[in-house]
This record gives structure tokens, sequence and C-alpha cells, in this order.
């Protein structure tokens, strides 16, 4: 008996329906065109495979809503100039926003990073040191005042991207856990979606570390890359084959949760992880409190900045801590680059990025000889990564979404 019309239907493989095509081959035009600078209609069909035909009608269509401006002629040699295109920056704007365990920090951009309007916003925490309560709606309202000052300018802000420190669902934006903000399956990209009316894109600020890093700063040029944050949590992210690889569920680079020891499996770890609590800052805190009892107490206030000061400054018990905090690094990095072998190591986060000049090359030396691959260890470049590459997320969508 002959199958059905809806049975063949249903094994029959998807295919890109009209839109879809024209998607996909905008994102390959504006690709090339943000990366490579202006360029001719006939080197844009050779750089991105489309057709003359196809490359026209983009290209026409792309200079009407104003993302590529005509950008002259070339000169001739011996034929007839040929037109020039280039990517207009200035077409649109993106908001990031960039969550810290104590502050919020947002940006607008153009559709090349650059800053054009900045806001921040530092939040005291509970009596209990927890994140302050009403955390969320700092961010709203933060995001709000930004979205504004944007609307009186020529571009008003197109998409909006938020980084933020703990594991996050890709295609819902919703915040799985973030330990440090006290946010546990919280629909974050709805909620200011539903607040701002604009699109929002949600993302790890470790992932959006190493974009920024990729396209901007250390890593820029890489292919294979494992890069390191440091600061209140630690985490990590990896760019393999030129591209972030986020694992199944979008948790990968969690190495926060590294198991450092056989004393390891005794204790669980119902927020922060083994390694977070041992080099985070409360971890690195932690220690020198212990290295100080019995003598002169650390002095109220007393942070990571003081710490590394104390450490350059060669004092016993940050010396030792130093120390410790360079074997339990090693130890991590040496483990994840056997596994993985990344051609790069970048070493960013708050205090990873300050404390670059004493852990890459103390990290550099415990590793020696003792793993077959020891990859090139490296500072991060950016001093606003995250926000950087919340943006680099916005635009993304931005600068290829239809007006």
């Amino acid at each position: 008996m002959p199958e059905r019309a809806e049975s063949r239907d249903r094994h029959r493989p998807p295919t890109a329906t009209n839109r879809t095509a024209a998607q996909v081959n905008t994102t390959a035009l504006l690709d090339r065109l943000r990366t490579a600078g202006p360029q001719s209609l006939s080197e844009l069909v050779q750089h991105t495979g489309l057709s003359t035909a196809t490359v026209n009608r983009l290209v026409d269509r792309l200079t009407a809503d104003g993302r590529v401006l005509e950008a002259g002629r070339t000169v001739p040699t011996g034929g007839r100039p040929a037109r020039l295109v280039k990517f207009n920056a200035r077409a649109r704007s993106v908001l990031a926003l960039d969550i810290g365990g104590r502050k919020i920090a947002g940006a607008v951009t153009d559709l090349e990073a650059r800053m054009v309007r900045r806001r921040k916003r530092s939040l005291a925490p509970g009596a209990d040191g927890r994140p302050a309560g009403d955390f969320f709606e700092a961010l709203a309202d933060l995001a709000g005042a930004l979205v504004k000052d944007a609307a009186q300018g020529p571009a008003p802000v197109h998409t909006v991207a938020v980084s933020v420190p703990g594991v996050v669902r890709r295609d819902t934006g919703q915040v799985e856990f973030a330990p440090s903000l006290q946010w546990f399956d919280l629909p974050l990209g709805a909620l200011l979606e539903e607040r701002l009316g604009l699109p929002v894109r949600v993302a790890n600020d470790v992932n959006l570390l190493a974009l920024a890093e990729l396209r901007h700063g250390a890593a820029r040029g890489r292919r294979d890359v494992l890069t390191v944050a440091l600061g209140t949590g630690v985490g990590a992210s990896l760019v393999l084959g030129g591209e972030l690889y986020g694992g199944g569920a979008g948790a990968a680079g969690e190495i926060g949760y590294t198991l450092l020891g056989r004393q390891s499996l005794a204790t669980p770890w119902p927020g922060f992880g083994d390694l977070e609590s041992r080099v985070g800052t409360a971890g690195i805190l932690a220690r020198m409190r212990e290295r100080r009892a019995g003598r002169e107490a650390l002095p109220a206030g007393f942070g990571s900045e003081d710490f590394l000061r104390l450490a350059r400054s060669g004092d016993e018990a940050a010396t030792a801590v130093l120390a410790e905090l360079v074997d339990d690094l090693s130890l991590t990095i040496g483990n994840a680059a056997t596994l993985l072998n990344p051609e790069l190591v970048v070493l960013g986060g708050g205090f990873g990025r300050a404390a670059a000049d004493l852990l890459v090359p103390a990290v550099q030396r415990r590793l020696q000889g003792r793993i077959p691959l020891l990859p090139a260890l490296t500072g991060a470049a950016l001093e606003d990564a995250q926000l950087v590459g919340a943006a680099e997320l916005a635009i993304d969508s931005a600068a290829t979404t239809p007006t």
C-alpha cells in the first residue's frame, strides 16, 4: 500500500526555507564585510560562495536599510572600476550588560563594539553577606536608562546581551544557577525582554570573556584556546576549532568544580566548587586569615588588591598563599591542557588579569616537564572583556537581523 503523503513528509529530511536561506546568506555577507573591510561585489562573490545575483540583491537590500554603505570605486588596472561597499557599524546600537557579585556595568556600543555610552552601579550586599535582594531591579533600571540614552541618538538599541557569572541555557536565556548572585532557575532573558521590549541574549561571563579575547584581544588568530577566569568565582571557556564550545547543556567550562584530591570527595559543594573555594577571592582571603592566625589580623576591608600588594612586597603569609594558589592552578591547567591540548591558555577575570604577571611565569615553571605539551600562557588583554564579549554577542544578532 503506498505510503500516505503526511507519513512521507515526516521522514523527509529538513530543508531551509527561503527566509532561512536569505538569513544565512546575509550573515555570510555581513561577516565578510565586518572582518575584511570594504569589498567589491566580485570579492564578496569569491569569499562567500554566493552567486553574483544573490550578492547584488543582498547588497542593494542592506544598502537600503543602512547596514551597508557605498565606499567608492576600485582603482582600475585595465578594466572598469568596481563598486566598493562597506559595513556600516553605526547603523544600529546594542546594549551590553555585565553582572558581577556586587556591581552592574552597562554600555551602549556600535556594531564594532565601540562604546558610546556607559553606566555602572555598585550594590552593597545584604546584612547576611549575600547579594542585594533588589539585584534584578537594579539591572533592569540601569538597562532601561541606557536604552533611553541611546534613543536620543541616531541609532536606538536594537539588541541586548547580558554577561552572567553562572550556567545559562543558551536557547532560553534562563540562568540555571549563579551562586554568587543566589540566582537559580531565573528566566532572566524573558524578564528583561518583557521590561525593555527588546530581544535579549544571555550568556556565561567567561564565555563572553573568551569571545572578546578571541576577536579583539590576546587570543586573536588562535583556534584552540582555554580561558580561565579568576575572581569571586572561577570559570573557564573553551574555544575549539575557532568556535566557542558550550557542551551538551551549555555548562562546559565550570572548572571551579574541579576536584583536586581524594579529600575533595568527602565534602559536598552546594554552591562554589572545590577549586573555586581555594583560588576564588574568598578562598584566597580565608587562606590569608589562616596564615595570620595568632598574629596581626587582616585589616577591615582587606581584599584581593591588598593581597597582591603584599605578595609583591615579599610578605611571608602572602607569598605562601600565592605558592599554594600556583600549585592548585597548575594542577588544574595541566590536567585540562593534557585532555584538550589548547595552543593557548588565557588568564582573565578581575583577579586573574591583575595577577597575571605573577601567575603566568610561576605556572609555566611548575608545569615544565610535567605534561607532554605545554601550551602558551598569557594574561587577558582587555580591561572590559565581559562587556566587549556581551556587545559582540548582541552584534552577531543585531547586524544580521532585518529591520
